[in-house]
């Protein structure tokens, strides 16, 4: 690819392809100024020109410029001018929730219970801030070595305007019908007060539904 070894703005110097999504590519790069590895997600250059693109990639940015939670990805870095827009996050040395799942197959009861506090305290975090992720889903969710969670991808991300108590009501009442109730006890009683909008909570359903059965001894 073109841009491997590339350096932006004599920082950035690009190391190789991670992923790929549709309006960008994110590459893992060397801060040479903070001497740390960083990942590089890089507007691809047939949507410089496209207004809703643009948009949604500076929103990205913007969005996560407002958090700061240990569930969530940071942000270190943006340039939007020129031919190379791109934002710089931190690296995430994990797999996908979607990628841990297929390979388990069957997600034991406490480990299910394990991400989902996490992405209900990224998820609180970000609410308490006004901002609604909209795209919550297992691909979106980083997890590494150690367990920890990492929710990203805010492209499509908002700052909510409506009441927040109310959403809290919709997304419990959501939350109940959607993962069950071994989830939404294990979540109440873990979570209490802690809720979030509907929309970042209809998508659990992907790992939830492949947890264990609590009384079921041989996944422990």
């Amino acid at each position: 690819m073109e841009y491997i070894g590339k350096t932006l703005e004599n920082r950035y110097q690009l190391k190789k392809l991670i992923g790929s999504g549709g309006m960008a590519n994110v590459f893992e790069a060397e801060d040479l100024e903070e001497n740390r590895i960083v990942a590089v997600k890089l507007l691809k250059k047939e949507y410089l020109t496209n207004e809703e693109f643009v948009r949604r990639f500076r929103n990205e940015s913007r969005v996560i410029s407002v958090l700061d939670h240990p569930n969530i990805v940071k942000v270190y870095d943006v340039n939007f001018t020129g031919e190379d827009q791109y934002i710089v996050m931190e690296y995430i040395d994990g797999v996908t929730l979607n990628q841990y799942i297929h390979h388990q197959g069957q997600l034991r009861w406490k480990d299910a219970v394990h991400f989902l506090r996490q992405i209900l305290q990224a998820l609180q975090h970000a609410h308490d801030h006004g901002v609604v992720h909209r795209d919550i889903k297992s691909q979106n969710i980083m997890l590494l070595r150690d367990g920890t969670i990492k929710v990203m991808d805010f492209g499509i991300a908002r700052f909510a305007r409506e009441d927040i108590r109310s959403e809290r009501e919709n997304a419990m009442r959501q939350m109940q019908s959607e993962i069950g109730k071994l989830a939404m006890e294990a979540a109440a009683k873990i979570m209490e007060s802690e809720s979030g909008a509907e929309k970042d909570l209809a998508l659990y359903d992907q790992f939830i539904k492949k947890a264990g059965d609590p009384d079921d001894n041989s996944g422990r």
